[in-house]
């Protein structure tokens, strides 16, 4: 396969709450032409996070939606929970933004995938690099100071 027509898989250590940067990194998604499904492990998270991107800044809101709710090709970002093979629809959204404790069982049905693990969980090592690195375009990133990343 063609390196630049590989799955792109991105891990991210972070130590600053994952609330805070998937703020962020959706404000980010607002103002590009990007759009994401966001994936959670637990139905309460999905639901504690998408109160927090309405109610987070004082005078704005972060617009998204749920999956399950009416979706137009206007909404960029789509919050979910369990696997996310079992989504209808997706062929319009290529990336998706993984929460920690989420486990990825395979990388199939986007083309972009986002991975984020808190620093002291200790779930990424060299091995998965090793095992992926063939197959994938894989990039691997720190958090070294709050919202600022090192590429390993």
């Amino acid at each position: 396969m063609n390196k630049k027509n590989r799955v792109s898989i991105s891990f991210y250590t972070i130590k600053s709450s994952f609330k805070d940067i998937l703020l962020r990194l959706c404000k980010k998604i607002i103002l590009l032409e990007n759009r994401v499904y966001v994936n959670f492990h637990e139905n309460e998270t999905k639901n504690e996070i998408d109160r927090f991107l309405w109610t987070r800044e004082k005078n704005n809101f972060l617009p998204h939606k749920v999956h399950g709710e009416l979706i137009s090709d206007r909404d960029k970002i789509i919050l979910f929970h369990g696997n996310y093979s079992k989504l209808k629809n997706t062929s319009n959204l290529h990336s998706v933004i993984v929460a920690p404790c989420v486990k990825v069982q395979n990388f199939n049905l986007f083309k972009k995938f986002l991975i984020f693990s808190y620093s002291q969980d200790n779930r990424f090592n060299i091995d998965i690099k090793a095992k992926l690195f063939k197959k994938y375009n894989i990039n691997w990133y720190d958090e070294h100071m709050p919202f600022k990343w090192k590429q390993l």
